[in-house]
């Protein structure tokens, strides 16, 4: 099997999001981080150990030139983080992190953020297309031949960053939550948050957050967080 081969049935596309170096539009429905301008009628912000959870990101899905197979019915989501614990793996969702998934967002309206001291700065996020991202070898669907193990990771590349879809960057294994894990609703990963300098956002010593999304029929709407660091 040729290197080619092997790219072409391991590879997914994915969205990296660009941070800020741009000029940002008028909208509060444009993807943020740092920020959450908008929420349902009547949805009041989340809260953790009393206090206001921290606004992580807002990412609208409807200008997407890739949406992952797993999200086509989602619009726009939120997420936002204790602001004092980094959550643990196995918390659930409103418990230290909050994500929230609307599958109208013209059903979304403007929302005032409490008054919170967050350590991150706000910038607006743009969406870039990458036709081929590769998955950490713990990942990889296939077995790779021996000739390309030891230069995997320079020939298949997996991208850091904010990254909506393709594989996720792995640091220490699989997700946790990977099927062959057992959890109840079966998540798949989607979403992935880095630790990103120029926005001050660090999940701690070289972390990476991810995010997945229940697979099982009456688990569709669960939704599952981790993170691994070095």
């Amino acid at each position: 099997m040729t290197k080619e081969e092997i790219a072409k049935l391991i590879s997914r596309p994915a969205i990296i999001f660009e941070v800020g170096g741009f000029k940002p539009i008028d909208d509060i429905k444009s993807s943020w981080i740092g920020k959450v301008l908008v929420a349902m009628d009547g949805e009041n912000w989340p809260i953790s150990n009393g206090q206001p959870m921290i606004p992580l990101c807002q990412i609208n899905l409807t200008n997407l030139p890739y949406k992952p197979e797993n999200l086509k019915d989602i619009e726009f989501i939120t997420i936002f983080i204790d602001s004092k614990k980094i959550p643990f793996e196995d918390e659930p969702n409103g418990d230290k992190w909050c994500l929230r998934a609307y599958k109208n967002i013209n059903e979304l309206m403007s929302v005032s953020q409490p008054d919170i001291d967050s350590p991150i700065k706000p910038f607006q996020l743009k969406a870039k297309l990458v036709e081929n991202d590769y998955p950490c070898r713990e990942d990889c669907p296939i077995k790779i031949p021996e000739e390309y193990k030891e230069d995997y990771y320079d020939l298949f590349e997996t991208k850091p960053g904010i990254k909506l879809g393709g594989w996720p960057k792995l640091i220490q294994s699989e997700i946790f939550w990977a099927p062959l894990n057992q959890h109840p609703a079966n998540p798949e990963y989607f979403f992935q948050i880095d630790c990103i300098d120029k926005a001050n956002w660090y999940w701690g010593d070289s972390r990476i957050g991810y995010f997945g999304r229940g697979t099982k029929e009456d688990k569709r709407d669960e939704w599952t967080f981790t993170w691994q660091c070095y």
